[in-house]
């Protein structure tokens, strides 16, 4: 049986020089695959709209074949040309809540399973388009829909940047059920931040369908990292999807600041931040909801907050220039959607990492501190504390608010609430191992559940590769590079005890554990390599 080395991806760390070393096993029978599915490339004409919905919130718009445009820059084909004529700023109907407009393409029946991804093309026409109000061009969405599977959202919207390049947009199939389905659908989106005030013409161009890799071709490059300390780890992992919520929330509801029967007059929300992704993904939040169950819309709703009428949220990012910010802002009777009654901001120069604090005295004053003990206080109205008063549930996690930031992650290692009804003081790791999540204080409320886990005391590296990753079972390990693969000299480090975590559909992590290693060696290995095999 012949062996192929895949790219070998080497670092160094204190105790154990770790190296990944992906490996595949040729050999697997041969499986039939579909080829990629090409919806719509406008060669020639419009033909293929299944069906259109402009709303009436869009004032107007047009559709038309342009020869002159083409994602591959073919000369004998073209693209679609849609203007929407978005209402102005002052316009009395103008709104900053969710509004789209939508057009459907044909594409006969196909199983979700047979593909990986659906993609399109877009291209802004900046010299007859109008910016929105964050200077972009709005929102696209993609969907599929018909079939057995009918409407499931692909992607998790992308905002249109402000280029007059074409840009790609696309979602992965992982994430929906595997049905069959007959249309992909287009949609052109304003919303909050990306409310559009004015018209804007795009072209859109190939819509497709992407096939996994003939067989033997899924020979992943293994990647190593050093995994984060310990604690409660929220991993983006929810694919596609830009404002997904990773989040615990508290079982109880007895969290509030402002009550009557409190055991003092100041309650402190605290959060310790262990890791936050770097500069490079500056934006990446750390989040804390405070939303009292009058008003909720459902405790375990996927967007509680949006939903929700009154909410408070206090948010922690890192800045391009490495300094840490926290952000308190709140709403009041603003269901379903975020009218903010104050917007603070609190530069940490230190960074992001370490404890931050918000506290609330007498119910109207607020302290915020950042991991170097520095501070800014103010208040809020009487009337708006209000609303926050009796039952009371808090929210912990991250959000990536940008489809580049979706796969990073933030530790917690320790979360405590004092001075309410109920306190919470919770390190992650007290108890085990296994180190699990306290189903007496803690619910998982995310958009993809297995990226939050706590990481272990002794866990020492993530190891990665891309997926597709169809055919290998588990992670391998060995310290001596001259053992064969295809004997027992390679020793299994098990999905169960590695984690096998699936992070947006387009990435494989398993977390290696020294006791995992300990295990399967029965000593501790001063060197280790790992790989994957395929069956």
């Amino acid at each position: 049986m012949k062996t192929q080395h895949i790219k070998p991806n080497y670092k160094t760390h204190l105790s154990l020089v770790s190296i990944a070393v992906g490996l595949a096993l040729l050999g697997a029978a041969s499986v039939a695959l579909a080829d990629d599915l090409i919806v719509n490339t406008f060669d020639y004409s419009l033909s293929g709209i299944g069906w259109e919905s402009w709303r009436t919130y869009a004032t107007g718009h047009s559709e038309v074949w342009d020869p002159s445009q083409d994602a591959d820059g073919n000369p004998n084909s073209g693209s679609m040309y849609v203007t929407v004529n978005w209402p102005l700023n002052n316009d009395p109907n103008w709104n900053n809540g969710w509004n789209d407009v939508q057009v459907a393409f044909e594409a006969g029946t196909f199983s979700a399973a047979d593909y990986i991804e659906v993609e399109a093309y877009i291209k802004i026409d900046v010299t007859n388009s109008f910016t929105a109000l964050d200077g972009g061009y709005g929102v696209a969405g993609l969907y599929v829909n018909g079939g057995s599977g009918g409407w499931q959202q692909v992607q998790g919207y992308a905002n249109l940047l402000p280029t007059d390049g074409w840009q790609r947009i696309h979602g992965f199939l992982a994430a929906i059920p595997a049905q069959t389905y007959s249309e992909v659908v287009v949609g052109f989106i304003s919303n909050v931040g990306s409310s559009l005030t004015n018209t804007v013409s795009y072209w859109l161009d190939n819509i497709k369908l992407t096939a996994p890799p003939s067989v033997n071709t899924n020979q992943p490059v293994l990647s190593i990292a050093k995994a984060p300390p310990a604690g409660l780890t929220c991993i983006a992992s929810a694919p596609g999807d830009a404002w997904q919520r990773q989040m615990v929330r508290t079982v109880k509801s007895n969290y509030s600041w402002d009550t009557a029967t409190a055991p003092s007059n100041t309650t402190t929300y605290a959060i310790n931040v262990a890791a936050l992704p770097d500069a490079a993904h500056s934006g990446f939040e750390a989040m804390m909801y405070l939303i009292p169950v009058t008003g909720m819309s459902s405790p375990d709703d996927t967007s509680v907050d949006w939903d929700s009428a009154n909410v408070c949220y206090f948010t922690i990012t890192r800045h391009s220039d490495g300094t840490g910010n926290g952000n308190f802002r709140y709403k009041v009777n603003s269901p379903n959607g975020e009218t903010f009654h104050s917007w603070t901001d609190f530069t940490c120069a230190s960074g992001p990492l370490r404890t931050w604090a918000l506290t609330f005295n007498n119910n109207t004053n607020v302290t915020m501190t950042a991991p170097d003990n520095t501070s800014t206080s103010f208040t809020i109205p009487a009337d708006d504390a209000a609303a926050f008063q009796g039952d009371l549930i808090a929210y912990f996690g991250v959000r990536p608010t940008d489809s580049t930031r979706i796969g990073q992650s933030a530790t917690f290692s320790r979360i405590k609430i004092t001075g309410a009804v109920a306190t919470i003081d919770d390190n992650f790791v007290s108890s085990g191992p296994p180190s699990v999540l306290d189903s007496a204080t803690w619910v998982r409320k995310a958009s993809s559940p297995e990226g939050i886990f706590i990481t272990a005391p002794d866990a020492k590296y993530w190891v990665s590769w891309p997926m597709p990753d169809s055919g290998f079972t588990n992670l391998y390990a060995t310290d001596n590079l001259k053992n064969k693969l295809g004997s027992s000299q390679w020793l299994s480090l098990p999905a169960d005890a590695t984690g096998w975590l699936s992070v947006a559909a387009v990435q494989r992590l398993a977390v290696v554990k020294q006791s995992t290693l300990n295990a399967a060696f029965t000593y501790a290995p001063t060197n280790c390599f790992f790989g994957v095999f395929h069956q």
